[in-house]
């Protein structure tokens, strides 16, 4: 949502060895993707790649982060000739920007196959879930290791939720982007209003789980101390003083 333009992501599935109807549980061949949907007269193909770009590991072939297996590994589609062009333009100014050497990249750039919507809990999760998200993303070291690939600074321009350093970060803009029109436009960000992720200690899961538990263990001491009491109070009621009891006798 960082990106110009953009108007929704949709979590899926997809690949040319993708099956039908994938599942998260049952998705053999597919890669796990994101289906970003954009308006062509705020931003353009083009743009939409270089941001991926700086949202990836380029250098891990074998999945991304902390997530490893054939479901993880990294790909960026194209769905015409003009994209394929477009996606290739970006790789190559990457490539003499920053001096890589090509063959370290593991990004490959794949036709787009069929596209399958995953499930609902997985569609707009860093928005109904922010503390989760933003304690896996941070335990996952996703943002430690996008400092380090492409530098602290361009990490902030390419993930600002409200726009407010694009001018810093791109001052030869002047503040606009072009659209596949090529005409200049105002920036748009995050249409969606999603807030910053929240870095929690746990995720909301373990918080409840350990506030389920501390509940229960305050619960079993207040209740092991009222035993205890009444056990003392009982004692005191039956115990009979030495007068009483020798008058009872008598």
């Amino acid at each position: 949502m960082f990106a110009p333009g953009v108007v929704e992501a949709v979590s899926g599935y997809s690949g040319p060895n993708c099956i039908d109807n994938p599942s998260y549980k049952n998705h053999p061949g597919c890669y796990e993707v994101i289906l970003i949907e954009y308006d062509p007269l705020q931003t353009t193909y083009k743009l939409m790649v270089e941001y991926a770009w700086r949202n990836i590991d380029p250098y891990n072939g074998n999945g991304q982060f902390c997530d490893r297996g054939p479901s993880y590994y990294p790909a960026l589609f194209y769905a015409t000739k003009d994209e394929r062009i477009a996606a290739e333009e970006v790789k190559e100014e990457i490539l003499e920007e920053y001096g890589w050497d090509e063959s370290a990249l593991q990004v490959p750039l794949v036709e787009r196959s069929k596209f399958w919507t995953a499930e609902d809990y997985h569609q707009n999760y860093y928005i109904k879930n922010p503390k989760n998200y933003g304690y896996y993303k941070n335990a996952c070291g996703r943002t430690n290791r996008l400092k380090e690939v492409w530098g602290e600074e361009e990490y902030y321009c390419y993930h600002d939720y409200e726009g407010e350093n694009f001018d810093t970060c791109f001052p030869e803009l002047n503040g606009t982007v072009t659209n596949e029109q090529g005409e200049e436009v105002e920036v748009v960000v995050n249409v969606k209003e999603a807030s910053e992720e929240v870095v929690g200690l746990m995720p909301q899961w373990a918080v409840t789980l350990v506030s389920i538990v501390a509940a229960v263990l305050v619960c079993g001491f207040i209740m092991c101390c009222s035993f205890k009491w009444m056990r003392k109070y009982d004692n005191r009621d039956e115990a009979v003083p030495q007068k009483d009891l020798d008058d009872t006798i008598k």
